[in-house]
């Protein structure tokens, strides 16, 4: 059921959303209205039928006293004038006695009970006055049966003697038994009605008294400042409703660090940005002022480094905050790792020469489910990071394929060097965010790590660490899972 609200903030736009306690009101009703229509149904098939039961029981038993009390020596003086013109004479004062106003008002109420008393089937001995002077069950058989006198139906109940002499019918009208059966009936679905709209109102109360500490929390939500991420109170709840809360507090702990992870994003990147930027201008000023040409020059080689290093140190902040922010998680496929190796490790050629290093490569083919631009930072990343903490003359290696010492096999990407190495206790500590080893003289931001480590969890990949080239310098490798029905 949908139901509309003017939005919070007054307008005249209109939103619609859907009603839990307009619903539960809604099923309780529907619920409720079937109950008395299955009542009603109840109490009429009951009361028709228990109803004509009990008027049989009573004519049973009112023909059996009758019978009972009735003096055999007495009959004929009961028996009413002969008929004339088959009309029987009627002397209302002989051989009864007089009634009280009241007891006659009450007999009147009472006149469909009506009784016939016959001798041998034929006389008539006497009779209720609003029975018919004809026999109510002219076969004068033993039992229960109903039959129509002048359009009149009646139920009947005939009963004779043991000598079959002697013959008793009670009989009642069959519109006075219904019409006790609907009186009754429709008193009894009068209480039934009165009974469940008093459950009904009941339930609804309960409904809107159980939702109200989801208003309360609502309520409580909207009062709240901006960036209050604080967990929601899941205690008031009710049980039903605490599972959804607890997700929902998850999802809020979930972007507080996420809001938090940006704050100290943006705190350290104006710091790292800060130096360099002081720097470029340091140096631009020395060129200005510079009196000869070899120190101009001098400081515009200098300006030109740090400008490399901002601008080095800009794509990766990008490639963080893109990560960060997930924006290639879903651009994923099957890849070459070799191919793409070759292509990354030629990018750095011309860099390495100019710096007295060299770059070897031992690519075997392989392919991995990877996000190839995701890769492509990594693998730059880790061979530009060889390359800085690597001495002048110093050696590179980069290599990759399928690693079958494991017990499960896997593809691996490797960069080794030969330079002067990270100390053992702080390979854990260098892929975090801003972490310089101490003594590297300031040649690394501290990013290039951080971002090969997220984008190898993302790619469900494990970093493993050791000794480089010629037992000395640093190696880091990435072991990738075997792509889905790839065979090495």
């Amino acid at each position: 059921m949908k139901w509309c609200a003017q939005s919070p903030e007054g307008s005249t736009k209109r939103r619609c959303f859907k009603s839990l306690q307009a619903r539960m009101l809604m099923v309780m009703t529907f619920t409720i209205l079937l109950c008395w229509a299955g009542a009603l149904g109840v109490l009429v098939t009951y009361m028709s039928h228990s109803q004509t039961s009990i008027w049989d029981t009573k004519l049973q038993a009112i023909a059996t006293r009758i019978m009972l009390v009735i003096p055999a020596d007495k009959i004929g003086d009961m028996q009413d004038p002969p008929a004339v013109d088959g009309q029987i004479p009627r002397d209302e004062t002989r051989g009864r006695l007089k009634l009280r106003e009241e007891a006659l008002d009450e007999s009147e109420r009472l006149n469909s009970l009506n009784f016939q008393i016959w001798e041998h089937g034929s006389v008539l001995i006497t009779r209720t006055p609003n029975a018919p002077p004809t026999p109510l069950q002219p076969s004068f058989v033993d039992g229960f049966s109903s039959v129509t006198i002048d359009g009149q139906r009646w139920r009947v109940f005939s009963l004779s003697d043991s000598t079959n002499s002697v013959f008793v019918q009670v009989a009642n009208l069959h519109s006075r038994i219904d019409r006790e059966m609907l009186d009754e009936a429709f008193t009894a679905l009068g209480i039934t009605t009165v009974l469940l709209a008093f459950v009904g109102g009941l339930m609804a109360c309960a409904v809107r008294k159980s939702l109200e500490p989801i208003k309360d929390l609502d309520a409580a939500v909207r009062a709240r400042r901006k960036f209050d991420l604080t967990p929601l109170p899941a205690v008031p709840l009710p049980t039903e409703l605490q599972p959804l809360v607890a997700s929902f507090n998850h999802l809020l702990g979930q972007v507080n660090q996420a809001i938090e992870g940006e704050r100290r994003f943006i705190g350290d990147a104006a710091h790292e940005l800060r130096t360099p930027l002081s720097a470029l201008q340091a140096h631009g000023q020395i060129a200005l002022r510079a009196t000869t040409l070899e120190a101009k020059d001098a400081a515009l080689v200098k300006l030109l480094a740090v400008a490399q290093r901002s601008n080095r140190l800009s794509d990766q902040l990008l490639d963080l905050a893109r990560l960060d922010a997930g924006v290639n998680a879903s651009h994923q496929g099957v890849a070459d790792l070799s191919e793409l190796l070759v292509y990354v490790a030629h990018e750095f050629d011309i860099h390495a020469q100019q710096n007295g290093r060299s770059i070897s490569l031992a690519p075997e083919p392989c392919s991995i489910a990877c996000n190839v631009d995701e890769i492509g930072i990594l693998l730059r990343n880790l061979i530009d990071n060889a390359l800085r903490y690597t001495t002048p003359g110093g050696r590179v290696r980069v290599s990759c394929g399928y690693d079958k010492s494991a017990q499960q096999e896997h593809v691996f990407l490797e960069v080794a060097d030969d330079g002067p190495g990270v100390p053992k206790s702080e390979h854990a500590q260098i892929f975090e965010r801003f972490h310089r080893v101490a003594g590297s003289g300031g040649r690394g931001s501290g990013i290039g790590l951080s971002l090969v480590a997220g984008i190898a969890q993302l790619h469900n990949a494990v970093i493993e660490t050791g000794t480089g080239l010629d037992d000395r310098g640093f190696r880091v490798r990435v072991r990738f899972p075997m792509p889905p029905g790839a065979e090495a």
